[in-house]
């Protein structure tokens, strides 16, 4: 997995280079039409959990997977423009490739996931996109012409979160029935499965101007959450392919951020964004797609998504 991590860095260090060497022409051109605001680009080191469940005839959890303890490492682009009566509009993006993880699918044949027969490991893969845009409206809290500057902005805004995941490299820890799987590794594992979270939300972000150019900031938000899956198994010869069943449900999510941007030039600045993502969907739908051509409907217990990220990144103000 050593090699995945050279490969992601590799691709993320030259595509910062072209982003700031465009950051000057974007900058000419917002003068000429007299906006200000600012852009940013930054690396960040991601880990990521998501695992879901279904239940089948009178078994409320009849199979589990679980994708734990994903690296990712991320780009990501944040732009702002200052529009009139401080408002703001933002938009931010980033794609970023899992370089290790791992994968478990359990089945049971008991309530509350008890008689396990099958469980089975494997590595994760896969990539993830993020995007949003929100429109929001900046108020001072603090006198003016004071040292120290304390700002409120609420937000509203949309935003799509994906993640392409993959499961390879199978292994076989339990097995129990007849005809039992064999234990140990199987070849050709090349399962996928890709979420989607999208929905609108609305937030607030706080910040405090201190001396030397200091900025600090922390932000809420509520995301509402609709959520689709497909997912392809590859080896199950009694599922159709490529898409062998799909998720559906409605959800909602929290994120929280803590940062901190310091100046180092004129109109440059460091950018430093603690980001923690915490997603549940209800109970939704798990259709099956059989590969006689019929199809199938089961209970989707729920997804949950959490995700923790550290990203380091650099500002230009225009």
């Amino acid at each position: 997995m050593k090699m995945k991590n050279r490969r992601s860095i590799g691709f993320c260090l030259p595509c910062c280079l072209v982003l700031l060497s465009q950051l000057a022409v974007v900058q000419s051109t917002c003068a000429a039409a007299d906006l200000s605001g600012e852009l940013a680009v930054g690396v960040s080191q991601r880990h990521d959990n998501l695992n879901w469940s279904i239940a089948g005839g009178t078994v409320n959890v009849l199979s589990e997977l679980k994708w734990e303890s994903m690296s990712i490492t991320q780009l990501q682009t944040f732009g702002e423009l200052q529009l009139s009566n401080d408002r703001l509009l933002r938009a931010k993006l980033g794609y970023g490739v899992i370089s290790s993880g791992s994968n478990q699918d359990s089945d049971y044949n008991g309530n509350n996931r008890t008689q396990e027969f099958s469980r089975s490991i494997s590595k994760a893969g896969g990539d993830v996109f993020d995007g949003s845009i929100s429109l929001g409206k900046r108020f001072r809290l603090s006198q003016p012409g004071g040292t120290n500057g304390f700002y409120v902005t609420p937000f509203f805004g949309i935003s799509v979160h994906r993640q392409n995941l993959k499961m390879v490299e199978g292994v076989q820890t339990l097995s129990v029935g007849f005809p039992a799987i064999p234990l140990g590794p199987f070849p050709g594992l090349d399962s996928s499965y890709d979420a989607n979270w999208v929905g609108p939300w609305f937030g607030a972000e706080a910040m405090i101007e201190a001396e030397r150019g200091w900025i600090a900031k922390a932000g809420v938000e509520y995301h509402s959450i609709d959520y689709s899956a497909s997912a392809n198994w590859n080896l199950r010869t009694d599922l159709a392919h490529p898409l062998s069943f799909r998720h559906i449900a409605a959800g909602e999510g929290i994120v929280m951020s803590l940062g901190a941007t310091y100046p180092f030039g004129k109109n440059w600045k460091l950018d430093f964004i603690l980001e923690n993502f915490n997603w549940n969907t209800h109970a939704g739908t798990d259709q099956v797609f059989l590969a006689n051509g019929t199809a199938g409907f089961m209970r989707l217990n729920a997804v949950k998504w959490d995700s923790t990220s550290c990203r380091f990144g650099v500002v230009r103000e225009f």
